[in-house]
C-alpha cells in the first residue's frame, strides 16, 4: 500500500512552508550583508581624511614649512585670516597664506561640491578656540553649520600647534576637526 501512494496535502504543504521560509530568509537578511559596501558613506570619510589633512598641512600652514610635508604647525597670521574672512588676496599678499577661499567659503577651499555639509573646529580642551589679531577682537576657529541630528557624519581630526610669533612659551596644541555628512 505505500508504494501506491501519491503526495498527500501535508506533504505540499510541509515542503511549501519550508521553501517560503528560506525564500523570506534570504530577501531579509541578503542585503544586511551587502550594506557595509553600499556606496556612500565611504565618500564622505574620504572627504573629511583629505579636507582635514589639506587644512592642516597647506591651506593653514606656516608657509615656511607648507612644502616640508606633515608639519601640524599653522600660521597664526593665516589662521586669523582664514577665520576672520579676510579676501584670499589680501591673505596671500600680507602673509603669504595658500589658502584660496576663506572659512565663508569652505566648499571653495576644499573643492568638495555644495550637496554635502562641512563644519570646521579649533578646540582646546573641549572647547573652540579664539584667536586674538592684534586689534584685539577674538576670532573664533570655527566654520559652516553644526551637523544636524539624526545624520550620519564623518569626521577627521588633526592635532595641530598655532605658530604665534608672539607668545614666548612654549606651543600649545589644538585639534581641528573637519566634519562632513
Amino acid at each position: 500500500m505505500s508504494g501506491d501512494r501519491a503526495q498527500t496535502v501535508l506533504d505540499f504543504v510541509v515542503g511549501m512552508s519550508v521553501f517560503l521560509v528560506a525564500v523570506g530568509f534570504t530577501f531579509a537578511f541578503v542585503p544586511s550583508l551587502l550594506e557595509p559596501y553600499a556606496v556612500g558613506e565611504g565618500a564622505t570619510v574620504i572627504v573629511a581624511e583629505r579636507g582635514a589633512a589639506r587644512l592642516a598641512e597647506s591651506s593653514l600652514a606656516e608657509p615656511s614649512l607648507a612644502g616640508a610635508g606633515s608639519t601640524a604647525t599653522l600660521s597664526h597670521a593665516c589662521t586669523i585670516a582664514f577665520f576672520d574672512g579676510t579676501d584670499p588676496e589680501t591673505a596671500s599678499e600680507e602673509s603669504d597664506c595658500a589658502w584660496t577661499a576663506n572659512a565663508d567659503d569652505l566648499h571653495a577651499e576644499l573643492g568638495v561640491d555644495d550637496l554635502r555639509g562641512l563644519n570646521l573646529t579649533v578646540t582646546q580642551h573641549g572647547a573652540i578656540e579664539r584667536l586674538d589679531p592684534d586689534d584685539g577682537t577674538a576670532v573664533p576657529m570655527r566654520a559652516g553649520p553644526a551637523p544636524p541630528g539624526g545624520t550620519s557624519v564623518s569626521s577627521a581630526s588633526r592635532i595641530v600647534t598655532i605658530d604665534d610669533p608672539e607668545d614666548r612659551g612654549p606651543p600649545e596644541t589644538y585639534r581641528l576637526t573637519l566634519r562632513v555628512w
